[in-house]
């Protein structure tokens, strides 16, 4: 920092009454730095303002480049949500179609297994007429002997 011009200075005088002989006056001289404020001021809003405008300002190619690649993440991330929500479609729907096949076939075998049960109890019906028939048959040709026939005379 330079020193103060000597010529711009302030200069007072003061005065005092006394009612003895008048006294010597000295001026007073004080350097005036009102200058050298308005510079500083002026020179800090310069730097802030420069840094402003370099901060705000983005490089356009630059951000430009980086909104096109933002853009294309973004639709391969759509891309990719929408084949994930196909693939779970399909396997949704499978999944249906195992679970009907399931419940068909597991039908068919109750079915199935009604249906043997089912001539099981046929069949076991037919021998127990059968045994029982049988049985009328050897009743019918046994002789009877708790009641013996008359002797013949």
């Amino acid at each position: 920092m330079s020193t103060p011009d000597p010529d711009n200075y302030e200069t007072r005088t003061t005065t005092t009454r006394t009612t003895g002989p008048a006294p010597d006056t000295a001026p007073v001289r004080r350097p005036t730095y009102a200058g050298w404020i308005a510079a500083a001021a002026v020179a800090v809003v310069a730097i802030i303002a420069i840094a402003y405008m370099t901060t705000s300002q983005p490089n356009n190619a630059a951000s430009q480049q980086a909104a096109m690649d933002q853009q294309t993440q973004q639709a391969a991330a759509a891309a990719q949500t929408a084949q994930g929500a196909q693939s779970a479609q399909d396997a949704a729907q499978a999944a249906q179609a195992s679970a009907q096949s399931l419940m068909q076939s597991q039908q068919s075998a109750a079915a199935d297994q009604a249906a043997a049960a089912r001539a099981h109890a046929q069949a076991e019906a037919d021998r127990a007429r059968a045994a029982e028939q049988q049985g009328r048959d050897v009743s019918a040709t046994v002789p009877d002997t708790a009641n013996p026939p008359p002797p013949q005379q």
